[in-house]
């Protein structure tokens, strides 16, 4: 299955974060679709990383389990939410957590 298309490009990004989307849906085989959420400033030299904050989706819902992750991604004194739309949460999170970019 192709994955060309499937980061939603229609909000603005910070700087150097498409270099990293294009990875993860490029290598993780968990991730179906990416969306870039707020972004917003903050003070000091933040080094680049993404951190992932929680799982989402309708966990609270019977039979249906988490969707995918919600993650920030920091640089240079800036940060913007991305949302991980996922096949299998908890497989791309434990993918995620081995790579040498999140923290």
């Amino acid at each position: 299955m192709a994955k060309f298309g499937r980061i939603k490009r229609q909000h603005g990004r910070v700087d150097g974060l498409d270099d990293l989307l294009n990875k993860l849906i490029r290598e993780c085989p968990h991730i179906t679709r990416i969306v870039p959420g707020r972004m917003g400033r903050k003070r000091g030299n933040t080094p680049q990383r993404l951190k992932i904050q929680y799982a989402t989706g309708a966990s609270d819902s019977p039979g249906n389990g988490t969707t995918g992750l919600k993650c920030i991604y920091t640089k240079a004194g800036s940060w913007q939410e991305v949302f991980l739309i996922c096949d299998d949460a908890d497989a791309a999170q434990v993918w995620l957590e081995k790579q040498p970019f999140v923290s």
